[in-house]
């Protein structure tokens, strides 16, 4: 691979694939008629998904940016799946025309469905519903991932998710064809996914819903040989919703983000300078926490070193703090410690990350770094060059 400027990130091609094979082989097995929404939120890098259009992708979106974003990549309104809480109206008439897939999500949107209903009675609509279950009581023990449980979509145990039902089953030509069972949680266990489908089952038989797909989000570990698959989840899911649903007739919605690109995702960074003050060695490096968790909620970032010389003839030091480029305190990543020293011109490699961060990047002192993408013959595609001024100024304006 040849030199390339640090800080950067970088996505191995034949590490993509393979995440993408294993998500196919494992939807292909346990249901064989699904549809895969890539998360557009977690990474919008028009590379990536152009790159997952070709593989068959569709594009979940939560914003009219996106779509618009995704639109001018070439992906049909057939190819998108509408979700999130606040949606534009026109692109939601737009995707619904088109025969995309809308989730349901706020009250609003019910109103929108009403009107459209009207306007467009010689039209038969399938809509979906978000659906907002207690996961503290379904599955007890799990780490959610706020503690008071989750904000999205219709609450099931309220009766709000049945009102929604019989509000749009009113109207003739509008039948709840889907539910949305995307549900956050930070154990993000198997157990959690077989619910949410036994859910689905549950509310289908409740309500008397034949449904046309059942929307499974998310959330899924990925990248990590010490976590469940994509081999683990699918096949507990596949076989709760077997007991309803036939795969002849509902199709199987995933909506993977980070657990599709982690792996093939590293950040590169190189130590820049070594700092001693009282007995402490600080690392300075070019990277920074900010590329890596810039919502400052992390403190483990799995890494790998590659060092720049011989490391037989370096000293082994008690502790070293890797810091980052930043000129704020907060930006240290992590500590060695009884560790071969660290000098300029050694990279340390972040691995699995990128999934978010490459995109959640603050513009803060450093502007995005560049993304470079390693084929399976090592070719380097460069998919975003490093920001300058020259992107940042862009449709700033200074009054003379």
């Amino acid at each position: 691979m040849k030199q390339l400027q640090t800080p950067f990130f970088r996505i191995k091609e034949k590490d993509l694939l393979y995440d993408i094979t294993l998500l196919k082989e494992s939807l292909s097995e346990n249901w064989g008629n699904y549809i895969i929404g890539y998360s557009v939120k977690t990474n919008s890098l028009p590379w990536l998904l152009t790159y997952l259009k070709e593989q068959g992708f569709y594009a979940e979106v939560v914003s009219k940016t996106e779509y618009d974003l995704v639109t001018r990549l070439g992906y049909s309104g057939k190819q998108i799946i509408y979700n999130g809480p606040i949606k534009d109206k026109k692109v939601f008439e737009m995707v619904l025309l088109a025969g995309g897939y809308i989730n349901l999500d706020s009250n609003y949107e019910l109103d929108w469905m009403e009107e459209l209903s009207v306007l467009y009675p010689n039209r038969r609509f399938k809509i979906g519903l978000r659906v907002n279950c207690d996961l503290a009581a379904i599955c007890p023990g799990e780490i959610l991932a706020e503690e008071e449980g989750g904000r999205f979509g219709y609450c099931y145990e309220n009766g709000v998710l049945k009102s929604a039902i019989d509000r749009l089953s009113a109207l003739p030509n509008v039948w709840v064809s889907g539910l949305h069972l995307h549900s956050s949680t930070k154990s993000r266990t198997v157990q959690v996914f077989g619910a949410l489908a036994k859910m689905a089952v549950t509310i289908a038989e409740e309500y008397d819903l034949s449904l046309d797909y059942v929307d499974m989000g998310g959330g899924y570990f990925g990248g990590r040989d010490d976590k469940p698959d994509y081999r683990d989840y699918f096949a507990e899911i596949c076989k709760e919703l077997s007991v309803r649903f036939d795969p002849q007739k509902t199709i199987l919605i995933a909506e993977p983000g980070v657990s599709l690109i982690s792996r093939a995702s590293t950040f590169v960074t190189s130590v820049i300078d070594v700092k001693d003050i009282r007995n402490r060695k600080f690392v300075v490096t070019d990277g920074s926490r900010t590329n890596l968790n810039p919502l400052v909620t992390r403190h483990v970032y799995p890494h790998h070193i590659e060092y720049s010389s011989d490391t037989s003839v370096r000293s082994i030091e008690s502790h070293q703090w890797v810091c980052g480029a930043t000129c704020m305190e907060y930006d240290r990543l992590f500590k060695i410690t009884d560790d071969i020293s660290l000098k300029p011109g050694d990279k340390i490699i972040y691995d699995t990350a990128g999934g978010y961060t490459m995109c959640l990047n603050p513009l803060f002192i450093n502007y995005f770094p560049a993304v470079y993408v390693e084929h399976e013959d090592g070719s380097i595609f460069t998919a975003r060059d490093a920001w300058t001024n020259d992107e940042y100024m862009q449709k700033n304006y200074i009054e003379h």
